[in-house]
Formats: C-alpha cells, structure tokens, sequence
C-alpha cells in the first residue's frame, strides 16, 4: 500500500482568542475529507502511465494523504496530489491485472490525519494499434523450414507463435496436416476476444510453446529418444513448454489406432492439451491447480456426476506424485470438454476412453453447465471449431492400407439380354480391379455362388478348347466355407486375369484384373 502524506503548511502564530468557538481545552470539530469524481470507471490507451487524478477536498483545510489498496494497488503508486499512475506503462497484450482482462481494480483512501473516505476505481487499458506487431500473430504459411534451429526435430512450422516440430521419421504431409489444423484452430473469428486471445499467442512465445510430433510411439525407436542418441533433445524439453508427442500413425501402430478418425483425434487432443498449457498459464480461470478455478470446479462437477472418471488410467500417480496427477487429469478434462463442445467428440472419439461419456454439446449443456459456461465465455472467444468438413477433407497418407476389403454382390435382371446377371456398386457385370496384397469378401446371395474362374463364364465354358468338362474353378486362396461369403486373397501368384461368375447360373458375370 502506497501511502504519501502532505507536511502542514499552514502559518500564522498563537493567541488567546476563542473566536473560532472553542476555548482552551476545548476539540475543534473535524469532517472528513470527501472524494469528487464524477465517474469511478477511467479508460487509457496502454503505454503511458498516467490514469486519472482523484478530486479530493477538505471542508476544513487539512493536509490530505491518499493510499492505494485492491487486487491491483500494487500496479500504482499514488502522488501528493491526488494523481494515480502506472508503474509500469501497461501492454493490452500482456495485461498483468488479476483477471488478466485489462480491467483493473483499485481502491482510493483520502485521510486528513483524523477522518478518511475511500472509494473504489477502475482503469480499463485500451490497445493502442500503432504498437501492434502484425508479424506476432501470423497463420503458419504452408512453408515447411527444414533446418537445425530445433534439432532433434529436422522440420517445423510456427502458427501463430506455436512452434511444431517433426522427427526426422515424420512425414512432411503429416506436419503439414498438423499446422494446417493448429492454423484453424488459433485462427480469429467473429466472436474472438481480442484480449484473451493476444495474451495466449503472446504467452506462447514467451513460454516456448513446442509441439512435438513423432513416428508410432516413444518405444518404436531405435536407438532410444534421448539427449545421447538425439542431439538437442533435452534442450527443448528443458527450455520449451512441451507436452505428450502427436504421434504420426503407421503400419507399426496400435491396430485401432490406424484409422483416419483415430490420427484425427490424436491431433486435436495433443495440439488442445498444448495450447490448454498455456491457458494454465495465462488465465486464472483456468489453473490446473487451483482449487477454485472454473476449469477444476468444473471438472470436479463432472467426476461427481459420473461423466468424468480418470482413475484407473494413470497407475498410483495420484499417490507419487498428486500435483502432476491434478494437472493431468485438469488438461485431459480440458481436452473432453473442448472436443465436445465443438460436437466433435463422437465423430473422432466415440469410444476412445470410458473416462468421458459426454458425446455432445447439448449433452454437456444439459449435464455440466459449468463446463459449458467455461466454454462459451472463454473457449469460444480464443480457440476455432476446425469443423469435421475440414477434417475430413485431409488425407493421410502414412495412415496404412487395409488389406480387407468387402465387395457387395447383388442380383437383378440383365439388362442387355435374358436371365439374371450381379450386380456391384449399381453396374451390371462390372469388370474389377485386385490388388496384390489384399483380401476381398464377396458377399452375395447364397442362391447365387460366387465363385472364380481362368475362364470366362468359368465351370459353365463351353466349345473348343474347353474339353469336355467345360471351364474350371479357380480356388487357390479362395474360401467359400460360409454361405453367401467367397473371400479370394490376392497374392503375386494370382493369375492376372479371372472372372467371377455364378456356379448355378450361367452368364452373370465379369472380369477380372489382378494388378500388382
């Protein structure tokens, strides 16, 4: 509390008299000095210090001394007359309110050594554009650097101050797919908080925010991820604020998770709970460790309404460790909620973890109404919904193969003659395409064998160079066990060319081209 008191200046010497109305012995009546301003809210562009002078009289002439208390005295000192100042010129893009919302909160005491009043201000900083850096908030380019300024990672991209690195493993398309998505994820949109949002892409360089992006999982490589194998290593992990890897997915992945709905989420959680870390740091709604944030009251409602349940899912830390098992659980709540609120959740994350079992928005809405207002008053203002068109309008080009694919077989009328022929994707007789390395499942009406042949029409051939038996069946890697299923595996030592056919009917079939 800053406090300056005013030496008396009043002159003139003794006497007798009591002509003022009090005799020797006697205490002058006293008022208290009073505050004039006409209005207890001030506006001030950032960077000057100056931000507003209290009106304070004295009915009776006293020397007044003024002092500063509130959540953000500490930001001001106060003068002999009355002028309340900055001590630091104040940045709208890094305000250091308590709120961090460029609002700041003081009170005023004016005293006369005896009676006091006191009332209560605001000063609310204005951006000041000459000052802005258009070159701080910028989408990533498309531009992918490829050099050593973050090594271990050979490739990296900056949207909008996130920093996101790729391993030497890692392809350029999916680092590509990863910016794009951060891109329309920080991106501004009609309902951005300018104020909310400047401080999170300022904090992301002032704290170093690194994505890391790898190759299918920490224990695929080989020699291990460490400072001896990897140089550089250890510096972003010390210096940067880090968090889990997006793990690029490959053949060598988890089975469920190569699927283009898995690499999706996979992108959205880590990028979420790396931006969300610095949400931690930024806003005070959002502390992972504070017991009365929004964002822990919030998670708490859903753990005791049995919507949130992160037990079981990381061993006995709660026990080793209970301050990094707080912040864990806190950001992975972050993550459901965020994910939900843009109704992604059951596209890309039906069945990823049982510990979230909110699918939509208006499920939380309706369930988690502190998570939802969590949301709508500071998620929707700072972060963009990347849309599940967009989504899926990537391509992954890591993502594996299937080598199971499932064809199905109907039976209508021949257009172009008498009898019944099959039908696939809506054509009559259509002439198909194998591939070495997959397995096709037919699935057909059990009335109408589907079956393979080297010849055409197969087992239902006839004339000159035939024989007598007519065409032959095709059965090597070929499974007809099941009624209404004949399942073929293509291998390097399929006949390029086979028909399939009915073994009943004669005439319903096509041709095939096995392609390498």
């Amino acid at each position: 509390m800053a406090v300056l008191i005013l030496a008396s200046c009043g002159g003139g010497g003794g006497g007798g008299s009591d002509s003022a109305g009090g005799g020797y012995g006697t205490t002058p009546s006293n008022s208290a000095p009073t505050i004039n301003n006409s209005t207890s809210s001030y506006s001030v562009a950032e960077n000057q210090t100056t931000a507003f002078t209290v009106s304070a009289a004295d009915s009776d002439g006293n020397t007044l001394s003024y002092s500063l208390t509130g959540n953000d005295s500490s930001s001001f000192t106060v003068s002999s007359s009355g002028v309340v100042s900055f001590n630091t010129a104040p940045d709208f893009e890094g305000p250091s309110d308590a709120n961090s919302d460029n609002i700041y909160s003081i009170s005023v005491s004016v005293s006369d050594g005896t009676a006091s009043a006191s009332s209560s201000f605001t000063i609310t900083v204005t951006n000041d554009t000459s000052d802005d850096n258009v070159d701080t908030f910028v989408a990533w380019d498309g531009v992918l650097l490829k050099n050593d300024t973050y090594k271990p990672y050979d490739k990296h991209a900056t949207s909008y101050n996130l920093i996101i690195g790729g391993l030497p493993d890692v392809t350029d398309g999916f680092v590509t797919n990863v910016a794009n998505i951060a891109n329309r994820m920080l991106a501004q949109n009609d309902v951005t908080n300018s104020v909310n949002r400047n401080l999170l892409l300022n904090n992301f360089s002032q704290y170093n925010a690194f994505q890391r992006v790898g190759s299918t999982n920490m224990s695929s490589y080989d020699p291990a991820l460490n400072n001896e194998n990897y140089d550089g290593w250890d510096n972003i992990n010390d210096n940067y604020s880090v968090v889990d890897f997006i793990w690029e997915v490959t053949s060598n992945s988890p089975a469920d998770e190569q699927t283009k709905a898995g690499q999706i989420n996979a992108i959205l959680e880590h990028l979420l709970h790396t931006i969300t870390l610095i949400f931690d740091k930024s806003y005070t709604s959002w502390g992972y460790e504070n017991t009365s944030s929004d964002l822990v009251l919030a998670m708490n409602q859903a753990i005791e309404g049995n919507f949130y349940d992160p037990t079981g899912n990381y061993g006995n830390l709660s026990e080793s460790d209970p301050i990094l098992y707080k912040r864990i659980i806190a950001q992975e709540f972050a993550y459901w909620m965020i994910l939900t609120g843009w109704d992604l959740k059951a596209l890309y994350a039906p069945d990823a973890s049982p510990e979230w079992t909110i699918l939509s928005a208006s499920e939380m809405e309706t369930n988690l109404p502190l998570a939802h207002t969590l949301f709508t008053d500071t998620v929707n203002g700072v972060l963009v919904n990347p849309t599940q068109a967009y989504l899926d309008s990537l391509t992954f080009g890591s993502l594996p193969t299937s080598s199971a694919v499932a064809i199905s077989v109907s039976v209508a009328a021949n257009n172009a003659g008498s009898g019944n022929v099959y039908v696939i994707d809506d054509t009559q007789k259509k002439s198909l395409t194998l591939e070495v390395g997959k397995t096709y499942t037919f699935t057909h009406p059990s009335a109408h064998p589907l079956r393979f042949s080297t010849t055409s029409d197969g087992t239902h051939a006839s004339g000159s160079g035939y024989g007598t038996s007519g065409g032959s069946e095709y059965t090597t890697g070929v499974t007809t066990s099941t009624s209404g299923s004949t399942v073929i595996e293509v291998t390097s030592d399929t006949p390029t060319t086979l028909y399939y056919y009915c073994s009943i009917h004669s005439g319903m079939g096509g041709s095939i081209t096995v392609s390498s």
